[in-house]
């Protein structure tokens, strides 16, 4: 081990003394400096600057893409730990507690940029960055708050040093981890606890593997080592998980998954409303959706008529009888199982989950929801994902803990998605769709959440992927800037989308409504990280051009301003979502508790400048 892994010890060890017979405290203590650290190397592995100094490497294009996806995937595990322990602190309810954790991470947050500028850019490429970075690492040092040896690392090296200066530094985040977990079990914490810490201790360890074997690959030129080969390279990096290897040279965690995959994606057009549900039948025809089946039942041992399919709609954030644009349409659901019980399949589920509108509207159960909004038939039952959730323990991520049982039993699972717009994600389709399958959507939005949203949905699709998605873009859609919660005004655009790649059939849509680079938006490209990048094998049949007057929320300068503003405002400022809600039909979901002159002034107000109050009319 090197200096700075040797330094960190001597903290542990000065942790130790000086908590002696406090462990709280320790622990305390311990969760603000992996807070720091873990920002630290969130901020420091991102992707721009990280792909520039591989594109300097005189290294082959393909060893430049195993680096690169297995930093991308290291900084996406950083980014997850970081979220973790500031949920930790925060959901203490301590607000001085809270302000630490703040200033810790924004500390992390500057000490990541200064690194990571000092690491990798040269004073000829950027002196004005360089010069700031060299000011703040200097006022670091005189702080205390960089020590002589790490300040040492914090230059400009060949990548091969930079690789061996972050083995140490990734086995002293392990450290910290593994006392966590020692600290957490001296105290009687829940098993679970204890199992999350030793899961992120094995994280780092993992990221020390993978810089271990970037930093053997590379002589002291960063050219490829003698000997050395591709195949090697690609050995080395699996040793700390086949997630850190690009799709291609995986083995196991594809297996059977078509995420990522590419493939064919179906788009069907109709002319009227009418001719919908025929449309629909012709492209589930055309997508070879019985010969799935057919292969899925050969798969799991079973007869069709003894398979259970289950559907995944979108219909929880419907509001008002008046706008149905952000649901699936109830016909075309109806349609789905008919269509597979004709084909002999025993049993059709359609599953949704709860949302944070029950916290303030009663009558939100999902079944009082279908019923409201029609969806009833002979064909399918209905299931509420939130109230079958059972423990699972995932290979990857954070603070996701269980799954609907439907869903993880089905024989076959199908994502039936919603084209919708997002103010962060542009746009909301098939891979979003999943969210509730696992614990409550509302867990992974606010503050003080202990996994980001994109990673915990993720996380449960790795385990529990759709075989088949459907995208409804027919009679309507939600555009404009929130469009996943409601548009008095959809656009009709007469689509059906239909492929076994979720996330290709996503980049397709995405395409289609003007989103020019799909990876570009956030919950897209982390999929794309976890699973693999479609692009390039995708072959789309049917209707393949753009759905004319499409808004996305980017339509104009004030709409790109308050998306802009979407994250932070509703993350930090929006009451858990109390004040950003619909006009609600209070006939069928009146208030839990009576909503007071101020709040009612406020939502008025928002639903007013974000065009969430309910067309007029209509039953």
């Amino acid at each position: 081990m090197g200096e700075v892994y040797e330094e960190f010890l001597q903290e542990l060890a000065e942790f130790r003394r000086k908590y002696q017979g406090r462990p709280q405290d320790e622990m305390v203590n311990l969760w603000l400096l992996s807070l720091e650290r873990e920002q630290i190397v969130n901020v420091a592995y991102r992707d721009t600057l990280m792909t520039q100094r591989l594109a300097s490497l005189p290294v082959s294009r393909e060893v430049k893409a195993i680096m690169r996806h297995a930093l991308q995937w290291a900084w996406r595990d950083e980014e997850m730990h970081a979220i973790y322990v500031r949920g930790v602190l925060l959901r203490m309810r301590r607000p001085l507690l809270a302000a630490r954790a703040f200033m810790q991470q924004v500390s992390g947050g500057v000490a990541g940029w200064v690194s990571s500028v000092r690491q990798h850019v040269r004073w000829r490429d950027a002196p004005f960055s360089r010069l700031a970075a060299t000011m703040l690492a200097y006022a670091g040092r005189v702080m205390g708050k960089v020590s002589s040896v790490v300040g040492k690392k914090l230059d400009y090296h060949s990548f091969r040093e930079f690789c061996r200066f972050n083995v140490d530094a990734e086995r002293t985040a392990a450290l910290a981890w593994r006392r966590l977990a020692e600290v957490a079990e001296s105290m009687g914490e829940a098993k679970a606890t204890v199992a999350e810490y030793r899961r992120i201790e094995e994280d780092e360890e993992a990221h020390a593997r993978v810089f271990e074997a970037f930093a053997d690959a590379l002589d002291d030129d960063d050219r490829f080592a003698p000997g050395f080969t591709v195949d090697r390279l690609s050995d080395r990096v699996a040793e700390a998980g086949e997630f850190f290897l690009v799709r291609a040279h995986r083995r196991d965690t594809i297996v059977d998954n078509p995420l990522g995959s590419g493939g064919s994606v179906w788009v069907a057009s109709g002319k009227t409303g009418d001719d919908k549900r025929a449309v629909f039948r012709k492209l589930l025809d055309d997508a070879c959706l019985p010969a799935r089946i057919a292969a899925r039942a050969k798969a799991v041992g079973k007869k069709v008529s003894a398979l259970a399919v289950v559907v995944k709609p979108a219909f929880m954030l419907g509001y008002h009888r008046n706008d149905r644009s952000g649901l699936t349409d109830a016909e075309l659901l109806d349609e789905l199982a008919g269509y597979l019980r004709a084909l002999g399949v025993g049993e059709v589920v359609v599953i949704e989950g709860r949302n944070l509108y029950d916290f303030y509207y009663e009558h939100r159960s999902v079944a009082e929801v279908a019923a409201y909004f029609g969806y009833e038939s002979p064909r399918y039952r209905i299931v509420d994902a939130s109230a079958e959730q059972i423990p699972h323990e995932y290979v990857r991520g954070c603070a996701q803990y269980s799954v609907s049982s439907t869903w993880k039993d089905a024989d076959f699972r199908m994502s039936f998605g919603k084209l919708r717009s997002h103010p962060i994600e542009q746009v909301y389709l098939t891979l979003a769709n999943l969210e509730g399958i696992g614990a409550r959507c509302d867990e992974f939005l606010f503050a003080d959440r202990q996994a980001h949203r994109d990673a915990a949905l993720m996380t449960m699709a790795s385990a529990f992927f759709p075989h088949f998605a459907l995208l409804d873009a027919y009679d309507s859609a939600a555009d404009g800037l929130i469009g996943v919660m409601g548009c008095p005004r959809p656009k009709r655009p007469l689509r059906l989308y239909a492929g076994a790649d979720a996330i290709a059939v996503d980049f397709v849509a995405a395409r289609h409504v003007g989103v020019k680079d799909a990876r570009g938006a956030g919950l897209v490209r982390t999929a794309c990280d976890w699973f693999g990048d479609p692009t390039g094998l995708i072959q789309v049949h049917g209707v393949d051009e753009p759905i004319a007057g499409w808004r996305g929320p980017y339509h104009n300068d004030v709409s790109t301003f308050l998306s802009f503003l979407a994250r932070p405002v509703y993350e930090y400022g929006s009451g858990r979502g109390s004040l950003f809600v619909p006009e609600m039909d209070r006939r069928a979901f009146p208030f839990r508790v009576p909503e007071g002159t101020g709040l009612r002034a406020v939502r008025s107000m928002l639903r007013l400048l974000l065009g969430l109050r309910a067309p007029r009319g209509g039953s």
